[in-house]
């Protein structure tokens, strides 16, 4: 009698492990982040897709990472002809559902990076869930094809700033046109 009650107490534990196991269930895909190659530009988008196979809706509520300041989850959004930033405090995961942050206009932003972001090189960003887990991951750092001229184009046209701001790019076309990473 007592060998099938253990036998039955080891079914119940692994039963309640493993719901909890299927519970944590969520997936990244393809994180990566552009290289700038500007002087000066401490905040890089980060991308990637994420997809909840748990049995309930999950939450993304933040992330964190060694070589920045901060994280946020930023959308982009158009509205009266012009594109808009806005903060974001958490992002739904529905169930069996992929969430892509890159073409929803949802992404995450890196603040006050800390170290050089070298195409090819990789950092660990962690990401935060509505439960209190956390899943790690590996970010690759891509080489974007931006020519100086573009850059320079971009930057001068920004729409995110308004008409008196003062324009990003003083000072900075010597250094974009002789950059080597930029051509």
């Amino acid at each position: 009698m007592t060998g099938t009650l253990r036998l039955i107490g080891v079914l119940l534990l692994s039963m309640v492990f493993s719901s909890q196991l299927m519970a944590a269930r969520i997936y990244t895909d393809s994180a990566w982040t552009p290289n700038f190659a500007v002087p000066g530009l401490d905040r890089a988008p980060v991308y990637l897709s994420i997809t909840n196979l748990s049995d309930s809706p999950r939450q993304l509520i933040g992330a964190s990472t060694e070589i920045a300041d901060q994280v946020s989850i930023q959308a982009l959004t158009q509205a009266n002809n012009r594109m808009r930033v806005s903060y974001i405090e958490r992002v739904e995961l529905p169930v069996g559902v992929t969430v892509n942050l890159e073409n929803s206009g949802l992404y995450l932003m890196l603040e006050g990076i800390q170290s050089n972001l070298r195409p090819g090189s990789r950092f660990n960003l962690t990401l935060h869930f509505d439960r209190g887990e956390e899943h790690t991951l590996r970010v690759q750092v891509r080489s974007v094809g931006v020519t100086a001229d573009r850059m320079l184009e971009n930057m001068r046209t920004d729409p995110m700033q308004p008409g008196s701001a003062p324009r990003r790019t003083e000072g900075l076309e010597e250094g974009i046109k002789t950059d080597p990473l930029i051509r």
